[in-house]
């Protein structure tokens, strides 16, 4: 991983190069900093802000303005979708309004994978790598999907712990049943009570 985070930060200072508005958007973030915890991976990316670029190290020590964690793939899932920020998969800690800052600027900013790689690798090889992200990403969104789907049904019909769809339709079904009960007991202990 930590091979990784110099190709990754000059990678993401040059397409921030060619996005200004962005640029610009970022300098208000001067010196502020993000620690990034990958819990599945036991890893922490720090981000500190500096003239418009990002510098990214594994100092996990300094004291950081907003600590994000949460697995990888739910971390990954943000360049895409930075709404995803404030979603039940991310965890966030520290300083929400400078969350709420950096989510409306990786909404703005449009990140092409391709035209970065291409730079590095030239385009015969970019656009089959490109694509080849593009199907891991749509893989682990696939696998992810259908382990829950796979999970879920395991621990209804095998584990039998969780009820099935039909069961929780009779239970709902017996819970109104119950109440209708209850209201039509109440109303006639009070027609008993009531002096004629």
């Amino acid at each position: 991983m930590a091979t990784l985070l110099k190709p990754l930060e000059t990678v993401i200072n040059a397409a921030l190069k060619q996005a200004p508005d962005t640029c610009a958007r970022l300098s208000a973030f001067e010196q502020r900093s993000i620690v990034v915890n990958i819990d599945d991976l036991k890893q922490f990316v720090h981000i500190t802000f500096h003239a418009s670029t990002l510098q990214l190290s594994h100092n996990d020590e300094e004291t950081a303005d907003l600590l994000i964690s949460g697995n990888a793939f739910a971390l990954l899932k943000l360049g895409e979708h930075p709404d995803n920020l404030f979603s039940s998969d991310i965890r966030i800690h520290g300083d929400v309004q400078f969350a709420k800052q950096l989510q409306d600027v990786l909404d703005g900013f449009d990140f092409d994978w391709e035209q970065q790689l291409s730079r590095v690798t030239g385009d015969v090889i970019a656009q089959p790598l490109a694509y080849g992200i593009k199907q891991g990403f749509s893989w682990l969104r696939d696998t992810n999907r259908s382990l829950q789907m796979t999970t879920s049904e395991y621990l209804r019909e095998e584990a039998q712990l969780l009820p099935d769809k039909i069961q929780i339709d009779d239970y709902m079904q017996a819970v109104d049943r119950l109440r209708a009960d209850c209201d039509r007991l109440e109303a006639r202990i009070k027609r008993l009570e009531t002096p004629s």
